[in-house]
């Protein structure tokens, strides 16, 4: 192969290769470019660190000549740093290898530790107390110069939520340096009161307020620390912080605002209608806040008639009443079933072009309901409706509580009816909790469970109350059937089962005369679902038993019963009585006889009314049963009885 073969074969496979062969080349050159730069950067470093390095040198010599070239070094040392920038903690290197003398010396350590503040606090307070523990002596320090090292240490400490370092600071400056000064007071209660830091803020005014020269004459940070008491709901000390406000000035409406906060807190209704007459006598602006505030304390302290007279004083001044003004004196007098003034109160609200809200007709429709006024509250639903005002959920069901409250089934359900209709209105779990109930009340079985069924078609999940209902409703109509349904699908929804449903379910086994399932549901069931049954579940039981005449069922009952807990005197007497009313004396006796064995209590009382009783239905050997068991009880039999 000719060489201009070869030359043409470079060609081809160099054009081919032009891009990669270009990258190559400019990653070369910027190679070296960085070398040469590395190299002019070192040689200057490695000569500053040889001639100023304040660490002392570990392989320095002990002879008199090398101790004064290294106090000489250090002198440099400290004249050439403190003019040039405090280095940042990480180019300073490990404390404990810091010279003493650099660390005594405050023009050297407190430039260090104010520019390290600003990102690197925790390095900066220890450096600080290096120089402490090396005999920096703050008292030494330039005034200047110590009043901006701790502004720098307190500022930092506060800002990064370390409260306990602020106060050793605060603690060191005053035993140890010129004291705390009032500006750096000052911007301790400022700062803390922005970070919402209000309980350590009152514990800086605390520690300030042990010195016997300290004044404080800033109307503003009397007005912080008042603010912060407030927001900790330290009362006590409001009244305090309020006067040293006065003291200083005229406090503003955000203090009077504060205070009023104060006063709905402690539901002092006096002390709000103070605050508000001191800012009419002032001539300060009371806003609506203000007004609608201590208005609703008066209301909350049952005050209504002193909540309308500050009303009247808003109505003076044109667009200071709103909606929530006569919402909250409205709900007031629908409290205090004084509904002929509430709905004045409502007319008036109508009468100055106030729009009423939706929970404005709420507080109406609750009232008339509490009130039994159900035409009022019927009308008032269709005026709303009338007015164009906006329906909701809320709205709908307190209407249908009304009518399902007062047994007005057929109305509850045409409120309902409505309700669908309703664009974006749609029924809740409670609305279905109700109208399942007024149905199940009224005996409209099936129509509780076509509502169950729309429940579900909206993907409302009844709770334990609808299932409850359900099962209230098959034992009004004896549906044994139906009751055991319903019990599966609340179990197997995961509805754990409660006393309530327990209780309603030996009502349903009583109502069909199947108790026998009753004692076997109530003795697997429970514990099923992890369920202590409470004492008067068995009660019910035993007293169903004893009305239907089993008594041998009743006594197993009260045996379980026994099992669990210890049955009191007052339900053997009920238990007794229901036995001497239907001449279940052996039931009685057997009962009688357990309790004596086990040491249960007794009535003496209800012990000789039992055998006063079986005594006068000749019922002789039952009579010296239960006179055994009065004996082994320590109850004597009543001499007129013998």
């Amino acid at each position: 192969m000719d060489s201009q073969t070869i030359f043409s074969v470079f060609m081809n496979v160099g054009f081919s290769l032009q891009y990669e062969i270009t990258i190559v080349i400019v990653l070369a050159i910027g190679w070296c470019i960085g070398k040469l730069s590395r190299r002019k950067q070192k040689s200057p470093l490695k000569v500053k660190l040889a001639s100023s390095s304040p660490y002392h040198n570990k392989k320095s010599d002990s002879s008199g000549a090398s101790a004064q070239g290294s106090s000489q070094s250090a002198m440099r040392d400290r004249g050439s740093d403190v003019d040039s920038p405090a280095k940042p903690f990480g180019q300073l290197g490990p404390i404990d290898e810091i010279q003493p003398a650099l660390l005594r010396d405050a023009s050297w350590v407190v430039p260090r530790v104010m520019h390290m503040c600003r990102a690197q606090v925790q390095q900066s307070l220890s450096l600080y107390r290096a120089a402490l523990a090396e005999g920096l002596k703050l008292k030494d320090v330039p005034a200047n110069d110590c009043e901006q090292l701790f502004a720098a240490l307190v500022t930092s400490t506060i800002r990064t939520n370390q409260m306990g370092d602020t106060m050793e600071l605060l603690r060191d400056l005053r035993n140890h340096g010129p004291g705390v000064s009032t500006s750096l007071f000052l911007s301790v209660v400022k700062l803390c009161t922005s970070k919402h830091l209000f309980a350590e803020c009152l514990a800086v005014y605390d520690f300030m307020a042990k010195d016997p020269n300290f004044a404080l004459a800033d109307k503003s940070i009397w007005s912080c620390l008042l603010f912060c008491a407030i927001e900790t709901r330290a009362s006590e000390r409001c009244s305090f912080l309020f006067d040293g406000l006065k003291a200083c000035g005229t406090p503003s409406q955000k203090d009077y605002g504060n205070m009023v906060r104060l006063a709905a807190l402690k539901g002092d209704w006096q002390l709000s209608l103070q605050l508000v007459e001191d800012m009419r006598e002032g001539g300060l602006e009371v806003d609506s806040v203000i007004y609608n505030t201590s208005l609703a304390t008066c209301v909350g302290a049952d005050q209504v008639d002193q909540a309308k007279g500050l009303l009247e004083g808003m109505e003076c001044v044109p667009g200071l009443a709103d909606v929530i003004t006569y919402n909250t004196l409205m709900k007031g007098y629908a409290k205090a079933g004084r509904m002929d003034q509430c709905s004045e109160l409502f007319e008036r609200l109508q009468a100055r072009s106030v729009a009423p809200s939706q929970v404005t007709y709420g507080i109406l429709l609750d009232g008339f309901i509490n009130d039994n006024q159900l035409e009022c509250a019927a009308k008032t639903f269709n005026d709303m409706i009338a007015d164009g005002g906006s329906m909701n959920t809320v709205l709908f069901t307190t209407l249908i509580k009304g009518f399902a409250r007062a047994g007005e089934v057929d109305q509850a359900m045409k409120v309902y009816e409505q309700m669908r209709t309703e664009r974006n209105v749609t029924p809740d779990l409670i609305t279905f909790s109700i109208l399942i109930k007024a149905n199940c009340d009224g005996d409209r079985l099936e129509e509780a469970l076509k509502l169950l069924e729309v429940m579900a078609s909206l993907n409302l999940r009844p709770d334990e109350v609808v299932f409850n209902n359900l099962l209230t409703g098959c034992a009004r109509q004896a549906n044994a059937k139906l009751g055991k349904c319903i019990y599966a699908d609340m179990t197997k929804s995961g509805i754990r089962p409660s006393n309530a449903t327990f209780s309603i379910l030996i009502r349903l086994f009583q109502q069909c005369k199947i108790l026998e399932e009753a004692v076997q549901m109530l003795e697997t069931e429970p514990a099923k679902h992890k369920l202590d049954p409470e004492p008067r579940i068995y009660w019910q039981l035993i007293q169903s038993c004893i009305r239907e005449r089993q008594g041998q069922r009743a006594v197993k009952v009260y045996q379980m019963l026994t099992v669990r807990s210890v049955p009191t005197a007052p339900a053997h007497s009920g238990v007794f009585t229901t036995c001497v009313k239907l001449n279940m004396f052996d039931t009685a006796e057997e009962i009688l006889s357990i309790a004596a064995s086990r040491g249960f209590r007794v009535d003496a009382s209800d012990a000789n009314s039992l055998y006063d009783a079986a005594v006068r239905k000749k019922k002789t050997q039952v009579a010296q049963d239960i006179a055994a068991s009065m004996q082994k009880l320590g109850i004597r039999v009543q001499k007129h009885l013998l």
